[in-house]
C-alpha cells in the first residue's frame, strides 16, 4: 500500500484542514460585539417606533377633543367654562366632561365626540384645557408627551384658537413644546393649565 501522498492530494488535504478551521477567540468576539451592536440598534429603533406611534395617537386624541369642543361651541355659542360657576366644571375638565367622573349633567362632551364612543387617551398622559375667562370664545387643549405631567420630559402638544391668547398672563405661543427641563417657557404654562391625568389601565381618576 503506498503510504505516500501526490502533490495533489497534499494541497487537497491542507484545503480541506483551512476550510473547516475553528474560529479563533478574537472572532468569537468580534462576531458577539457585531451582534450586540445590530440588537441595541433593534431595541432603539423598536423603542423610537413606539414613541413616534403613541405621539401620533396622543396629538389624534387632542385634536378629536378640540374638534368636539367646536361643535359644542356651534350648539351653545361658547366654550365651556371652567369655575366655580352654576353648571361649570371646576377642575380635571376632561374627566368630568368626558364621562368618567362626575354625574351626567357634567358629561357635555360625550355627545360631541366621534359617534359618542367612549373617548380613549392611549398610554400614560395629561390632558389639559383652558378657555378665556371673559367670554369663553377661544380655548386651548395640550397633551403631555412624555407620561404623565411630562415626566419623561418629552414635551407638549398643543392646539385650538387660544393658541397664542390663553393662558392670558403667558400664552402658548406654537403646537409643538419642549419640555420644562429644556427651558420652553410655554412648558410652564401648559403645566399651569386644568389638567386631567389619564392612565391606560384606569383612565381618568380623580386627583386625591
Amino acid at each position: 500500500m503506498n503510504c505516500f501522498l501526490s502533490g495533489w492530494e497534499y494541497d487537497r488535504l491542507l484545503y480541506m484542514n483551512k476550510r473547516y478551521k475553528a474560529f479563533t477567540l478574537i472572532e468569537l468576539i468580534v462576531v458577539m460585539g457585531i451582534l450586540i451592536i445590530l440588537l441595541s440598534l433593534g431595541i432603539a429603533i423598536g423603542r423610537y417606533a413606539i414613541q413616534e406611534s403613541q405621539d401620533t395617537y396622543h396629538k389624534d386624541a387632542v385634536r378629536n377633543l378640540y374638534a368636539a369642543l367646536v361643535k359644542y361651541k356651534l350648539d351653545n355659542k361658547e366654550y365651556p367654562e371652567l369655575g366655580n360657576c352654576s353648571g361649570c366644571i371646576e377642575e380635571e375638565f376632561f374627566s368630568y366632561a368626558l364621562g368618567y367622573n362626575g354625574t351626567s349633567d357634567q358629561h357635555i362632551l360625550v355627545p360631541y365626540l366621534e359617534e359618542e364612543t367612549k373617548f380613549d387617551g392611549g398610554s400614560d398622559a395629561t390632558y389639559y384645557y383652558a378657555v378665556d375667562i371673559y367670554d369663553q370664545q377661544f380655548v386651548i387643549v395640550c397633551v403631555s408627551l412624555g407620561g404623565v405631567d411630562d415626566e419623561n420630559q418629552r414635551g407638549f402638544y398643543c392646539t385650538g384658537d387660544g393658541i397664542g391668547i390663553l393662558p392670558e398672563d403667558s400664552p402658548i405661543l406654537s403646537q409643538d413644546i419642549d419640555s420644562l427641563e429644556s427651558g420652553d417657557p410655554s412648558a410652564l404654562s401648559v403645566l399651569s393649565l386644568d389638567d386631567s391625568d389619564w392612565r391606560k389601565k384606569d383612565y381618568f381618576t380623580q386627583s386625591q
